[in-house]
């Protein structure tokens, strides 16, 4: 009888410390919303947002501004990113960014014309 109550109470304890360290593992995506915009303020569309470097596991991500000069990668892996923003008619712009899982983290770019 004492042999199965101990077995019950390890199986218990066991239980809730897996449960407890399950509701604490951080969010292993978080999102990323890259804006553009040219030195007046105003926001450029069809600019490309590439990334160079990558989370292991993560694709290569890549997306084309729209009107608001936006682009956002929603549920991509948590981690370090560098990315280049290039436009025909604009010079080419590198970064470095650091994505947090379970958030957005909102970036904004004033892109310098070409020569």
């Amino acid at each position: 009888m004492k042999k199965s109550i101990f077995t019950v109470l390890c199986v218990f304890v066991l239980t809730l410390i897996t449960g407890i360290s399950l509701a604490c593992t951080p969010p292993k995506t978080g999102n990323l919303e890259v804006r553009i915009q040219n030195a007046d303020g105003v926001p450029l569309s069809g600019g490309r947002v590439v990334s160079n470097e990558q989370p292991e596991g993560q694709l290569k991500v890549t997306g084309l501004t729209n009107n608001n000069g936006t682009v956002v990668f929603k549920k991509i892996t948590a981690g370090e990113y560098k990315f280049y923003i290039s436009r025909f008619d604009y010079v080419e712009k590198d970064f470095t960014v650091i994505v947090t899982g379970g958030t957005t983290t909102s970036l904004t770019f004033t892109l310098e014309p070409g020569p």
